[in-house]
């Protein structure tokens, strides 16, 4: 079992690229347990946490609770056999990449982007200077975490750089 980590200041494509895995691999199904909501897929044997398929901006784990943590700890404890990718703000947190970590399953990946402030305007969202400014702080902390495997930066700016992360993820996934 693997955990794939997303993680990047707020317009960086992080959903975006999740919502990828929709479009290259088919046959998800929904998937829950307690606070939990995913997809998966039998053929790559992962579960994609989040809430995807709805017509908003923000999806992903942004769609779960905030009192998501104890259900996820809980679920990675019991879980044995899936791979688990998520993405984004809600599980991106300092406490359960460590909690993670400690299992040495955990993979994390930080995506970085020079045009956000172009998505920001393109998606029309009215996130505060001071809740980027936060979030910013957040991905700078978190990047200064002695995790025991490496934490891996990618560019996230064209289609070229989208299909290199999309390829370093499915190879995570795949590979025994």
């Amino acid at each position: 079992m693997k955990i794939i980590a997303i993680g990047g200041e707020p317009a960086v494509g992080k959903t975006t690229l999740i919502n990828d895995f929709f479009l290259k691999i088919d046959w998800w199904e929904e998937f829950k347990f307690k606070k939990v909501y995913g997809h998966y897929n039998k053929k790559i044997n992962t579960i994609i946490v989040g809430k995807y398929g709805t017509n908003t901006i923000f999806a992903g784990t942004d769609k779960l609770s905030m009192s998501v943590h104890p259900d996820f700890k809980q679920f990675v404890n019991l879980n044995k056999k899936f791979n688990i990718l998520f993405e984004g703000d809600r599980l991106f947190s300092k406490s359960i990449l460590e909690f993670c970590d400690e299992k040495n399953i955990l993979h994390t990946i930080i995506l970085e982007s020079n045009f956000t402030e172009k998505r920001h305007f393109e998606r029309k969202d009215n996130q505060s200077q001071k809740f980027l400014k936060g979030r910013k702080t957040k991905i700078q902390n978190i990047k200064k975490l002695n995790l025991k495997k490496n934490i891996k930066i990618f560019e996230n700016n064209n289609l070229t750089q989208k299909n290199t992360i999309y390829d370093y993820i499915f190879e995570l996934l795949t590979k025994k």
